[in-house]
């Protein structure tokens, strides 16, 4: 596809999870957010999960035009969009393991993961490690709890 158009409120899987997914499989198709619950802590999520543009679903037809029209263009959508960067966000996770996060909140076993992502269980081991370390936990509570704390997930 030339763009992909994704909601946030999605059933069995957050949009937040699939555009990390996206993100990390896709081949520089550009992606635009459109969702009904877009705060600012939603907006600069998606932007920091590799969205390249956001709008309301309250938005009219001129707006959605602009928008796709800007996305395929190269641009983001709106213009001042890319002010939602965060260094401190995408730095502390990779892209990989926020997936994984959103996963783990989810519930799924390492080997569930791990089929859902096509990589071996030991690469989810390693990466599960690897945010322990980072957010200084020893746990899945612990690591969930504390990404919550950080904006790193959504609330349940």
């Amino acid at each position: 596809p030339d763009l992909i158009i994704l909601d946030l409120e999605m059933i069995g899987i957050t949009g937040l999870i699939m555009l990390d997914i996206l993100s990390q499989n896709r081949q520089n198709i550009p992606i635009l957010i459109c969702s009904g619950n877009l705060n600012e802590h939603n907006k600069q999520r998606v932007i920091n999960a590799g969205a390249k543009g956001f709008l309301s679903k309250t938005e009219g037809m001129q707006q959605i035009r602009e928008a796709i029209e800007a996305l395929l263009a190269g641009k983001t959508y709106p213009k001042e969009a890319c002010q939602y960067l965060s260094e401190t966000q995408t730095s502390l996770l990779s892209n990989r393991q926020r997936i994984i996060l959103g996963l783990m909140q989810s519930g799924l076993s390492n080997s569930e993961m791990a089929e859902a992502l096509y990589v071996s269980t030991n690469t989810i081991k390693t990466h599960v490690r690897l945010m322990y370390n980072s957010l200084d936990v020893n746990s899945r509570i612990a690591c969930i709890n504390k990404a919550r704390e950080l904006g790193l997930i959504d609330p349940i």
